[in-house]
């Protein structure tokens, strides 16, 4: 059995209070855009067309080469965590 380690609960509760803390603030952002776009139908059909538009506009290729430099930059970081972990 491992022994208790100050640092590794520090940086296991700082993950767990930082990740509810932006999950609570991205709920609320989403919230008052919605009450937002409720309000004001115009401008919210704007802002959807506009989104619609920009996501029409991207390019396939370049979608693809951009996600897999992602995929790549994850695999990395996962086999970084992996080897720092054992």
């Amino acid at each position: 059995m491992e022994s208790f380690d100050l640092f590794h609960f520090y940086r296991f509760l700082l993950t767990v209070v930082v990740t509810v803390y932006g999950l609570i603030r991205l709920t609320l952002f989403i919230w008052r855009w919605q009450g937002l776009a409720d309000r004001t139908q115009g401008g919210a059909m704007v802002l959807y067309r506009y989104f619609v538009v920009l996501l029409l506009r991207a390019r396939f290729r370049r979608f693809l080469l951009e996600l897999s430099a992602i995929g790549g930059l994850a695999a990395v970081l996962v086999l970084l965590i992996l080897w720092h972990w054992r």
